[in-house]
């Protein structure tokens, strides 16, 4: 792994850190800070198309978490930092995380896996509560992380990869 794809996966962690034990006003720092740094990087304005994916992704997501009982955020909507979250998760997609574009199988494993971890912390240490018992939430969020993490690097990120960039080339 390169330093900047490292620096990609080390400022989505600090960014998601941020956000969930500091709040929404800190979520929105951190996302502000994780994105200006992403493009200082990067400077691939087809980023933006799978930042504002993950944002509805994440919004129609955490709204069916709330309105199924997965998760209680105490509120009527999800909120700014969990958003917030998953845009900056966005942004390591075509970069830390680019060995799992076009491979959904995988990619649908490390959902399965790696997804329930992030919303343990987000009770364990931050806003967020389970609205059923614990093993019925984990197991409703590894199935639907699973689907969309196939989803996300088989079709979401391939349409983007696609795309002319608007500078003629990636840097």
């Amino acid at each position: 792994m390169n330093y900047k794809k490292l620096a990609n996966f080390i400022l989505f962690i600090a960014g998601w850190w941020m956000a969930l034990l500091y709040g929404n006003a800190m979520a929105l720092i951190a996302l502000f800070v994780v994105l200006m740094l992403h493009f200082i990087l990067w400077r691939d304005v087809r980023d933006i198309f799978v930042i504002l994916g993950f944002i509805f992704c994440g919004f129609a997501v955490e709204w069916a978490f709330m309105a199924s009982g997965v998760q209680d955020y105490r509120s009527n909507l999800p909120p700014a930092w969990a958003i917030c979250i998953w845009a900056m998760l966005a942004t390591t997609m075509r970069y830390s995380l680019s060995w799992l574009i076009n491979k959904p199988l995988w990619a649908a494993l490390v959902g399965l896996l790696v997804a329930p971890a992030f919303y343990i912390n987000s009770v364990q240490f931050g806003p967020a509560g389970w609205g059923r018992p614990m093993w019925e939430c984990l197991l409703a969020i590894a199935l639907v992380w699973s689907l969309l993490a196939a989803f996300l690097s088989g079709v979401l990120v391939p349409l983007v990869e696609q795309m002319e960039p608007a500078d003629g080339g990636v840097s």
